[in-house]
C-alpha cells in the first residue's frame, strides 16, 4: 500500500516536472509581462553601455513583441522555434538581441521535442546562455550575459540535486539576485552610479515573472499596459555620465542562404563596438554601436538582402532624458533640412522617411547620405528603378512620441506637406494613441530647408518654455511666412517623381526651360520659363528682393543637390544684391534631392 502510494506520488512529481508547450508559452508571457510592468524602472538605470535610457523600452518591446507573435501550441518545440523567429525580426537594443540569441539558443536545444523533462530544460537554458554569449563579439562581465550564465548553470545543479522544479527556480533565482548586485562590483560605470545592470535585473524581472506562473498557473495579459505609468525608480544617473564613443544604436536584418555569423562579424567589426550577431539558418540580426550606419548597411548589404533596419540616435536620447531646457520637444521628419550641428543642439526629433532604391530600403539620411545616393543616381540605367519613398509607420512616430513623453511634457510635430507626402497623416493617426492634449501635429505646407527655418525658429521660441497651444499657432503662422523657391536643371527627376505633369515637362524640354519650383499651398508651382541658369538666378533674386521690400526677410538658406559651387556662387549675387548672409548653407535630404535632381540650388525665406 505504501509502495502504491509512493509510486503515485513519484508519478505526479515527474508529471509536475514535464513542461509541454503551453507551459512554457503561458510562464515566457508571465516574465515578459513583469519586464513590461517595470520598464520604466529598468531605463532609470540604464548607465551601461551608454546611458540612452532605453534598456527597459527595448527589452520590453522585445518581449511583448515575440509573445503577441507566437501561441500556445501543445509543441515546446514549435513554440520555442516561433519565438526565436519572432525575436530575430522583432528584438531591439543590446539587452534585446540578447535576449533573442537567448530564445534562439533554446529553439536548437529543444527542436522537435514535445514535451520536456526537467533535466532537458535545464540543460536548454544552459545552451541558451552559451549561444547569447557566442553571438556577442566582446563579452563583458557584469552585465545580462553574467547573470544569463550564472543563473543557468545555478538551474541545472539544483535540478540535479533537487529533482523539483519549484524549488529549483526557487534556490536558481535567488543566485541570479545575488549576480545581478555583484553587477555593480564589476563595472566602474555601475559602481560610479551605484545602480546595478538594467538589462541585468530586465533579465531577473524576466525569470521572476516565469516563477510566478508556476506557482500560481496565472497567466499574462498586455493590454493593461497601453499606457502604462510606472512608479519605477526614485535614482537618478547624473548628467555627467553622458554618451561616450560611437553615437548610433545601428540594427540591421539579413537574409540570404550563404550568410554566416563570421562572414558578418569581419564586416560589421571595424565600424564600431557593441556588436552582437544573433540568429542563423540564413537569417541573422546584427547590433552595433557605430558613427557610420549608413557606410556599415552598405557593406552589409553586399552580403545578403536588408529585410529591416532600426537606427537609434544615442547623443539625442541622451539629450531627451539628461538635457532638458524645454518642457516641450520638436518631432519633425527627414525632409526637415538643417545642418546637423544645429540639430544637435536644439530639441528636436527626427522621424526618417524611406527610401527605396530599386529591392533595397534605406533610412533617408540615416542609412543612406546625399553623396553615396547621388553617385547611385547618377549610374542608374533604368528607369522603371527610379528612387522612390514611403513615409515612416504608425509605429515609428509611435515609438518617438513614447520615448520623448517619458521626459518631455508635450510635443509639438511638423511635417512636410500633406500634399507632396503621406507623413504628416501617418504622425496624426500615430497622435490618436496618446493624450489629446499632449501632442499637436501641423502640417507644414513646406519641405527642405523651408521646413527647416521653421522648425528652427520655433526651436528658439522653446527659449522662454511656451505652452503647446502657443507653438501650435506660432508654428502656424511661421509656415506662412516661409517659401521656398528651387532652380532646377531640367525637370527629368520631377517627371520621373510624379512631382510635375509629362506634358509640362514635354513643353520643358523641347523649348530647353530652366523654370523655377516654388511650393504654394503645399503644392508644387512652376514660375517663368528661363532658357539659361544665370537668368533663372536673377529671377529669384527679383522674386526675393520683392519679398523683402514688401515685408523684409528675416534669415534664408540655401539648399543644393550635390551642387555646393553653385549654391554659394547664388549666395554671392544675394549678398551683392541684397545684403543678406545665409543663415545655413547644406546638401538637402537625398528623398528631396531625388525630385529636384542632381545640380538643383533652392532658397527659403522667412519673412518679418
Amino acid at each position: 500500500m505504501n509502495q502504491a502510494v509512493e509510486n503515485t506520488e513519484k508519478q505526479k512529481t515527474e508529471e509536475r516536472n514535464k513542461i509541454d508547450g503551453q507551459q512554457f508559452y503561458n510562464a515566457f508571457a508571465k516574465g515578459a509581462e513583469k519586464v513590461i510592468e517595470k520598464r520604466r524602472s529598468l531605463d532609470e538605470i540604464n548607465v551601461f553601455p551608454v546611458a540612452d535610457s532605453d534598456t527597459g523600452k527595448n527589452m520590453a518591446q522585445t518581449l511583448r513583441s515575440v509573445a503577441q507573435a507566437s501561441e500556445p501550441e501543445e509543441s515546446v518545440g514549435s513554440v520555442t522555434q516561433d519565438m526565436a523567429q519572432a525575436a530575430l525580426l522583432s528584438s531591439r537594443g543590446n539587452s534585446g538581441i540578447i535576449l533573442a540569441q537567448f530564445l534562439n539558443g533554446i529553439s536548437k536545444a529543444t527542436k522537435d521535442r514535445d514535451r520536456l523533462h526537467l533535466e532537458e530544460f535545464a540543460r536548454a537554458m544552459k545552451v541558451a546562455a552559451n549561444h547569447a554569449y557566442e553571438a556577442t563579439n566582446q563579452p563583458v562581465e557584469g552585465t545580462i550575459l553574467t547573470v544569463m550564465r550564472e543563473w543557468s548553470r545555478s538551474f541545472s545543479e539544483f535540478v540535479s540535486r533537487k529533482k523539483d522544479l519549484m524549488e529549483s527556480l526557487d534556490y536558481s533565482l535567488d543566485t541570479a539576485r545575488q549576480s545581478l548586485e555583484d553587477t555593480k562590483n564589476r563595472l566602474k560605470e555601475l559602481r560610479e552610479a551605484d545602480v546595478v545592470d538594467a538589462g541585468a535585473k530586465g533579465f531577473v524581472l524576466f525569470l521572476e515573472g516565469i516563477s510566478t506562473f508556476f506557482k500560481e498557473g496565472s497567466t499574462a495579459s498586455f493590454s493593461r499596459f497601453r499606457n502604462l505609468e510606472d512608479a519605477g525608480s526614485s535614482h537618478v544617473i547624473e548628467e555627467s555620465q553622458g554618451v561616450e564613443g560611437p553615437r548610433y544604436c545601428t540594427e540591421v536584418v539579413l537574409a540570404g542562404e550563404e550568410l554566416s555569423t563570421e562572414e558578418l562579424r569581419s564586416k560589421a567589426v571595424e565600424f564600431g563596438n557593441s556588436l552582437v550577431i544573433a540568429g542563423g539558418d540564413g537569417q541573422y540580426h546584427v547590433h552595433i554601436h557605430t558613427d557610420n550606419p549608413g557606410e556599415l548597411v552598405y557593406e552589409l548589404s553586399k552580403t545578403g538582402t536588408v529585410t529591416d533596419q532600426k537606427v537609434d540616435d544615442m547623443k539625442k536620447q541622451h539629450q531627451a532624458a539628461y538635457e532638458r531646457e524645454s518642457s516641450v520637444a520638436i518631432v519633425t521628419d527627414s525632409t526637415c533640412d538643417l545642418p546637423e550641428a544645429v540639430l544637435d543642439r536644439l530639441p528636436v526629433y527626427t522621424v526618417p522617411l524611406q527610401v527605396n532604391f530599386g529591392q533595397d530600403q534605406y533610412m533617408d539620411k540615416v542609412t543612406i547620405k546625399p553623396n553615396q545616393f547621388y553617385r547611385m543616381l547618377e549610374e542608374l540605367e533604368d528607369e522603371e528603378e527610379f528612387p522612390t519613398s514611403s513615409q515612416p509607420s504608425v509605429g515609428d512616430f509611435k515609438n518617438t512620441y513614447s520615448y520623448l513623453l517619458d521626459h518631455y511634457d508635450s510635443i509639438l510635430s511638423l511635417h512636410i506637406s500633406g500634399k507632396l507626402s503621406g507623413t504628416y497623416e501617418t504622425a496624426v493617426k500615430a497622435a490618436e494613441e496618446f493624450e489629446e492634449d499632449r501632442i499637436s501635429v501641423i502640417d507644414s505646407q513646406q519641405l527642405s530647408t523651408s521646413l527647416g527655418l521653421v522648425v528652427q525658429e520655433l526651436a528658439g521660441e522653446l527659449e522662454t518654455d511656451p505652452n503647446l497651444e502657443y507653438l501650435t499657432k506660432k508654428a502656424k503662422e511661421l509656415s506662412d511666412r516661409s517659401r521656398i523657391l528651387v532652380s532646377v536643371r531640367n525637370l527629368k527627376y520631377m517627371i520621373r517623381g510624379g512631382r510635375v505633369s509629362k506634358l509640362k515637362g514635354f513643353l520643358a524640354r523641347i523649348l530647353n526651360f530652366k523654370p523655377i519650383i516654388s511650393v504654394e499651398e503645399g503644392e508644387s508651382e512652376l514660375h517663368g520659363k528661363p532658357l539659361l541658369r544665370s537668368t533663372n538666378y536673377r529671377q529669384i533674386l527679383d522674386m526675393m528682393g520683392e519679398a523683402d521690400s514688401e515685408k523684409g526677410i528675416k534669415k534664408y538658406a540655401l539648399g543644393h543637390v550635390s551642387a555646393p559651387e553653385e549654391a554659394s556662387k547664388l549666395a554671392r549675387m544675394i549678398e551683392n544684391d541684397l545684403g543678406l548672409e545665409p543663415d545655413y548653407s547644406m546638401d538637402i535630404s537625398p528623398l528631396i534631392g531625388s525630385h529636384a535632381g542632381i545640380g538643383a540650388v533652392s532658397v527659403s525665406y522667412l519673412t518679418e
